[in-house]
């Protein structure tokens, strides 16, 4: 169900699938898995907030009823803090309120029995949207005033001069910046929130002298993250122009 980054084309997704019945859950895997994206079950929504930190998900099928949190309250947490991600509350519960309340979060409203096709037109909708998105940002100009870093790069570390780092928090920013820069490298799962964390990421491993490993390109990910903002028409951060 799980796989390695490397071997993910480039339009894949990674679906959150939250269901608390195992038998439903497994069914939107399956639906989800059998178009070749990433699918992540979770039988909470506890479940799935602890998933959040090692994930982007660019879609979400949630379960209403649940033990504890309900799902509408997390696909509101979700919505706050992506706006991008795409969202079906996927429930049983005939309420004409919970339909209204979800269409209020901009949360797409799926009755349970459903046919497959209105699973698949969540995940087409959510690729189409993401093409739009990537054509919108091409060639647009960063609305966001920012400092020169490149210009001051070789100077970061020797500024602060940082002794060093444990090995946990090596192995923690390493993984954070290649998960979000790899991210990056898709259209469809671009997000500027991975976008924030990849930079935050490289620039912290400057000012701790955390020597980071090449991609599977054979670039650094300095590199990496220059190259997406060059094809995205955007300022490059750490090779000046």
């Amino acid at each position: 169900m799980v796989e390695a980054m490397g071997n993910r084309r480039d339009d894949q997704l990674n679906v959150l699938v939250l269901d608390d019945d195992e038998a439903m859950r497994t069914l939107l895997v399956d639906l989800v898995t059998r178009y070749e994206h990433q699918a992540v079950p979770a039988s909470t929504a506890e479940e799935a907030l602890a998933l959040l930190p090692c994930w982007t998900f660019q879609v979400a099928f949630l379960d209403h009823n649940l033990p504890g949190l309900e799902g509408l309250l997390l696909g509101e947490y979700l919505r706050k803090n992506n706006p991008d991600m795409t969202i079906a509350l996927v429930t049983g519960q005939d309420d004409p309120n919970l339909e209204r309340r979800s269409r209020d979060l901009a949360i797409r409203f799926i009755a349970k029995p459903f046919n497959v096709a209105e699973i698949m037109t969540v995940i087409e909708e959510h690729q189409a949207r993401a093409r739009d998105r990537e054509e919108a940002r091409r060639g647009s100009e960063d609305s966001y005033h920012s400092a020169p870093i490149a210009e001051y790069l070789a100077e970061i570390e020797e500024c602060f001069d940082v002794p060093s780092v444990p090995a946990r928090i090596e192995e923690r920013l390493v993984q954070v910046i290649k998960r979000c820069v790899n991210e990056m490298r898709s259209p469809s799962r671009y997000s500027e929130r991975d976008r924030v964390m990849a930079l935050a990421g490289l620039l912290a491993a400057r000012v701790l002298g955390v020597s980071l490993p090449r991609s599977s390109s054979g670039r650094t990910y300095y590199e990496e993250y220059d190259a997406v903002m060059n094809d995205l028409g955007r300022r490059r951060e750490f090779s000046e122009e």
